[in-house]
Parts: C-alpha cells; sequence; structure tokens
C-alpha cells in the first residue's frame, strides 16, 4: 500500500507514455472526440505528475489552501491515502468518458473538470498563497484550458452542444467533484492516520514557496 501512495503518480506518467504510443497507432481509427478526450486523459496525468514529482509539493498546499488547515497540513485533512484515491479515481472517470464518447455530456462534463482545475490553480491558490506559481498551474493553462476549448469547439460544430448536453455536463462535474475530490478526502480525514504526506512532498512545498512566494507568510 505504501508503495502505492509513493508512487502513484510516477505510475500515471508512464500511462500516459503508454496511451500516447496507443494513440500514434490508433488515430486513424478513433474520432476526434475520442482522441480529444484520450489527450485529456494524457493532460491529467502531465498535471498529476507536476503536482506530485516535479516540482510536487501539492499535498500541503491542497490542505492548506483548500481545507485552510495549517497545523496538521502534513496529514490532515488530505493524507498520503486519500490522496491517491482522489487522483486514481479521476482516472476512472476519465477513462469512462473515453470509452463512451458519444454520450457527449459525458465528455463534456469531464472537461468542464479539468477546467475547473482553473480556479483552483489560477485564481485560489494564487491569492492564498500569495504566490506567483503553485504546482499544476502550468499543465493546468498550457493542456487542460485549450484541450477544453477545442473540445467545446468541437461538440459546437458537430452540433452536439446544446442546453441538454451542457446541463447533464454540469451533474457531471459536480459528481466529479464529490466522487473523487470530497469523498475520499471526508470519509478518510484522521488526525491519527497512519498514512501522512511523505516528508519529500513537505520539503518540496517548502523550496516551492521559497521560491514562488511573492510576500512572505507570517
Amino acid at each position: 500500500m505504501k508503495f502505492l501512495i509513493n508512487n502513484w503518480y510516477r505510475l500515471g506518467a508512464v500511462l500516459g507514455l503508454i496511451l500516447m504510443t496507443f494513440l500514434a497507432f490508433h488515430l486513424i481509427t478513433l474520432s476526434a472526440v475520442q482522441i480529444l478526450l484520450i489527450w485529456n486523459l494524457i493532460a491529467l496525468f502531465a498535471h498529476q505528475f507536476e503536482e506530485y514529482q516535479f516540482p510536487g509539493g501539492a499535498p500541503i498546499i491542497i490542505n492548506k489552501v483548500v481545507y485552510d488547515e495549517t497545523t496538521l497540513a502534513d496529514h490532515y485533512p488530505g493524507n498520503g491515502l486519500s490522496i491517491m484515491l482522489v487522483n486514481t479515481i479521476a482516472w476512472v472517470i476519465y477513462l469512462v468518458a473515453i470509452l463512451l464518447p458519444n454520450y457527449y455530456w459525458l465528455g463534456l462534463g469531464v472537461i468542464f473538470f479539468s477546467l475547473f482545475q482553473i480556479l483552483g490553480h489560477c485564481i485560489q491558490m494564487p491569492l492564498k498563497l500569495r504566490a506567483w506559481y503553485n504546482p499544476g498551474m502550468v499543465t493546468t493553462v498550457g493542456l487542460f484550458l485549450p484541450l477544453g476549448v477545442i473540445y467545446i469547439n468541437k461538440l459546437s460544430s458537430l452540433g452536439k452542444l446544446n442546453w441538454g448536453t451542457i446541463f447533464l455536463a454540469f451533474l457531471v462535474l459536480i459528481v466529479c467533484i464529490l466522487l473523487s475530490i470530497v469523498a475520499p478526502v471526508q470519509l478518510l480525514k484522521n488526525k491519527h492516520t497512519k498514512y501522512p504526506i511523505n516528508h519529500w512532498q513537505i520539503k518540496r512545498y517548502n523550496e516551492i514557496m521559497d521560491f514562488c512566494q511573492l510576500t512572505r507568510s507570517k
């Protein structure tokens, strides 16, 4: 279990490379919508790698910024186990959208979920941390945002973008947030957890804040 908790994002990076290889050999057999959804999953793997490996440090930021925890941010409310589940549950949701590309509302909901990262990485975290960068910001702006715009434009060009699709997509977004963000953290939060956040992540958080904060927190 501890091996997975400390290495799931590295596994995700490998899966991303495998998926890119798959795309290279199957482009002709896939629809444009399906290709975009596959790229969205690849972007998710890259996003998680930025958050947890290069540069890393995201778990502490999430606890401090999203949950306003300061004294116990190294293991509460999010801990190593719940953070792994938050992210790997998202893999499943993104994969289901790829396997069911003609359920356009499902794919759009997953795209909305990717675009939802903009609120955290480009607004909430910079303001609360008083920092010009946070782990995950580059892939949010450089991958999720353009892929989201392209996917929405593609649905529009296919005549599949209507109020019904948008409404169902927002329902999917809410389910994604509840299932892959809220539930794992809330169900597994424990001030005496056996799965504290890796010390390396804490070290990376401190290094990033020393370099990126515009003003020093007290």
